[in-house]
């Protein structure tokens, strides 16, 4: 039996295909590591989506489970498979690597769904970052806060509370934008923090 994945501030990373080492030094290194927990384990080696999803902690706060499975070292765009943990857990969609931190970042925040990211898929059934999406990333290098996941723009002021997800637990707070009616403080919360 494999232990549960840990809780962690960011989605984890699997690895579930260790066939090809430099290959998977390579993602690395084009990833990057400030958005994500790396959790290169043999024992998640051919886990299957079920296994993984069963692998999460209650009251989890990461929203999916990013996975480099087999397909990710086989084929040459390097897709990696993220899985729906707080909406619909089990849903799966493959996403591009330049286009995985976006994704993250929009889900943790819930900026974006999970079915907005299935609803654009291209004809191999992958998610890619628009034109549109790598011009403002582009704009947005350098303006985000430190330690934010890159294409994950952070509006300065205040931010609101933490919301529960499906499952319960808390995720990562959304932005408050100029001009949102202020909320109350959560409970335990001294006024104006």
């Amino acid at each position: 039996m494999t232990a549960q994945l840990p809780e962690t501030d960011y989605s984890p990373l699997l690895r579930t295909d260790f066939t090809d080492d430099a290959a998977w030094q390579v993602l690395l290194e084009r990833l990057g590591r400030d958005w994500m927990t790396v959790l290169a384990d043999r024992g998640h080696q051919g886990l299957s989506v079920p296994e993984l999803v069963g692998l999460v902690p209650e009251g989890s706060r990461y929203p999916v489970l990013v996975v480099a499975d087999g397909r990710t070292f086989s084929a040459d765009e390097r897709s990696l498979l993220l899985i729906d943990v707080d909406e619909e857990p089990g849903r799966t969609v493959r996403v591009a690597p330049a286009a995985v931190p976006s994704v993250v970042g929009n889900l943790a925040i819930r900026n974006r769904t999970f079915d907005d990211y299935l609803d654009a898929v291209d004809g191999a059934g992958v998610y890619q970052l628009s034109d549109g999406h790598r011009r403002a990333l582009a704009e947005l290098q350098g303006h985000g806060r430190a330690g934010a996941p890159p294409g994950v723009a952070r509006a300065a002021g205040p931010v609101r509370a933490a919301r529960p997800s499906r499952r319960g637990s808390p995720v990562q707070p959304s932005i408050r934008r100029p001009g949102d009616a202020a909320e109350p403080p959560s409970p335990g919360t001294p006024p104006g923090h």
